[in-house]
């Protein structure tokens, strides 16, 4: 492998974690069981731990280099985003296990769905990050980042419109503004992550 492309394939497999970890929450909203809430927790758990280990490697590596195929502060950057969304993602089931969650409002599974096809979108953009300079739908899949992420703000205002005028317990409004706002918080990496993609491309072109 390429010195320079090492950085790059690094950084599309820590997109890749964050794809796979959203499944996994798409999985476990879509067979919602209370009894599962703790394996699919650490099955999730499992994904950010590998997703840390990979990014560590990479720092370290970073650290030692001369050269860098664009400048060490993006990759850095960048590396720290794409982990994030990949924390979000782990930090949603850890949030249902904490509030003992014993069924879904319905449309949970309206904002992982947006979720899920937000990491693709991130996922396909550093696919085409290692050739930025010429790739004709990088910026495509920014937008698309950014679409979707701008969807979910939409769809966690009406989420708490309805919650408030729904329901009345005030215990129960807080463990959902809480859930709710870590599924918000992970279209914002999402978008966090594309952002700096895009910062990256107006430096370099």
């Amino acid at each position: 492998m390429k010195k320079d492309q090492y950085y790059f394939d690094v950084l599309i497999r820590c997109a890749a974690f964050g794809c796979d970890a959203a499944l996994l929450l798409q999985e476990s909203f879509a067979q919602f069981d209370p009894a599962t809430v703790v394996a699919r927790m650490e099955a999730i758990h499992e994904i950010e731990h590998k997703a840390d280990d990979l990014k560590h490697e990479m720092i370290r590596k970073l650290g030692k280099e001369f050269m860098t195929p664009i400048e060490r502060e993006d990759i850095l950057t960048l590396s720290q985003e794409l982990d994030n969304v990949v924390d979000c993602l782990d930090d949603v089931m850890q949030r249902l296990y904490m509030h003992n969650v014993l069924a879904l409002r319905g449309d949970m599974l309206e904002f992982v769905e947006l979720i899920v096809r937000c990491t693709q979108a991130l996922h396909r953009a550093l696919e085409e990050f290692p050739h930025f300079k010429k790739s004709q739908t990088i910026v495509v899949h920014i937008v698309e980042v950014n679409n979707l992420e701008s969807e979910g703000d939409a769809l966690y205002l009406e989420a708490m419109r309805r919650m408030n005028t729904g329901e009345s317990n005030p215990i129960n409004i807080l463990a959902w503004m809480y859930i709710y706002e870590g599924l918000e918080n992970c279209l914002d990496a999402c978008e966090h992550a594309s952002d700096v993609i895009e910062s990256v491309i107006l430096k370099n072109t």
